[in-house]
């Protein structure tokens, strides 16, 4: 309805029902409007922006009175018609102000990222970038030089590995910012020399296993002898391992693993085969022996209850990934194909084109593979496997 907003107006007219509102047009000031809903009376404009209907928010009452609202709203329809929409300019300003720290806090609550993920982009970003943390995107933004010299810088300082993994961390986080505030300078990691990561070549020769074979049988815990064992006729990640649960075993013979590296949302079941199952049943039968009230498939007498670090002088540097590594070849070997290998390692479908992402091989599929490099890797360590027991036994 048309009636000239004035203070006395909106104080006085009456409050709608619920979920109805009521909108008041100046007639004096066209495209200055009163919209009162049962909770509040705000303060409108509404006028064309370069061909397109806008309507922009000036305050609420009683915060603004009618006479700043109508002050407010002379100035704001004269930008207006001149082609200046108010509410982009909020959006831009709005833009300016986001940090890096409110850019992270962004980040991490909106991906269902791992408990351990979201504590390396916080300890990369307060370790690494401390200083960085109050400053506005945009003025971080439009310094690629002082962004490539803090790559150079934590280089010389903390290594080739970690200057590029901080500047990985701040490229996600500042990404995420640009796509809420499309406005910002492009992502100045455009500007930094990465050194780029090597992948670690494994020597999986057949002397190196059969002498790790015979080690491995010969440690004095059984319950690290078999978390390595596990690990290399997996290919498992150190933290899954370590963390796997005898809930987690279903009867269906695999493992289910609930978060592995990427979170709940790379949850996945690994196919067990035959020497994987009397693994972990001797496992849960000695468990309740030397650790009556443990849950965890690998204890230790540690904070965490579960094994957690698993270098063993005793078998080298052939322990932890480098095991995902050499399980990975040695299954290639046994003849498992590579997109079955992806499944059975839990390597994202996305990286490998379109056609993976309509691959979903069944369990029963994937354990026949699993049996196959199973096989050939326990052979390749020098290991002969009898049905029912566990561990296996040394060839000669």
């Amino acid at each position: 309805m048309k009636s000239k907003i004035t203070q006395s107006l909106t104080e006085r007219v009456p409050t709608p029902e619920k979920g109805k509102s009521t909108l008041y047009a100046d007639p004096e000031l066209r495209g200055f409007y009163l919209i009162v809903s049962p909770t509040k009376r705000s303060y409108y404009v509404q006028s064309q922006v370069n061909g397109k209907q806008v309507r922009v928010k000036l305050g609420d009452h009683p915060s603004m009175d009618a006479k700043k609202a109508r002050d407010l709203a002379r100035s704001t329809l004269v930008n207006m018609r001149s082609g200046t929409n108010p509410n982009e300019e909020k959006r831009k300003a709005r833009a300016q102000g986001i940090t890096l720290a409110e850019a992270l806090s962004l980040h991490l609550s909106a991906k269902a990222l791992s408990v351990r993920t979201q504590e390396g982009y916080r300890y990369n970003c307060h370790e690494y970038l401390a200083d960085w943390l109050d400053k506005p995107l945009a003025e971080i933004g439009v310094n690629r030089t002082a962004v490539r010299e803090r790559h150079v810088s934590i280089t010389a300082k903390n290594g080739l590995a970690t200057a590029d993994s901080v500047m990985r961390v701040f490229r996600a986080v500042y990404n995420r910012g640009l796509r809420e505030h499309p406005e910002l300078p492009s992502n100045p990691t455009a500007n930094v020399d990465y050194h780029g990561t090597r992948r670690r070549k494994v020597d999986s020769s057949a002397d190196r296993l059969n002498t790790w074979g015979k080690n491995v049988l010969t440690l004095e815990s059984p319950i690290r002898r078999d978390v390595h064992l596990f690990m290399i006729l997996t290919g498992m990640r150190r933290t899954s391992v370590c963390e796997a649960k005898a809930e987690q075993l279903l009867a269906s013979g695999s493992l289910h693993v609930p978060r592995p590296k990427g979170g709940a949302a790379r949850a996945f079941d690994l196919p067990l085969s035959k020497p994987l199952s009397d693994l972990l049943a001797h496992r849960t039968t000695m468990n309740g022996v030397t650790h009556r009230r443990s849950p965890w498939l690998f204890p230790a007498d540690s904070r965490s209850g579960h094994i957690a670090e698993i270098k063993q002088k005793e078998l080298g540097d052939l322990t932890g990934h480098a095991l995902r590594h050499t399980y990975a070849t040695l299954a290639l070997e046994a003849g498992v194909p590579i997109a079955e290998l992806r499944f059975l390692l839990n390597h994202s479908a996305s990286s490998g084109g379109v056609t993976m992402g309509y691959l979903h091989p069944s369990q029963d599929h994937l354990r026949a593979l699993q049996e196959k490099a199973t096989a050939y890797i326990l052979d390749a360590l020098g290991m002969v496997w009898t049905a029912g027991e566990w561990p296996p036994k040394p060839k000669n």
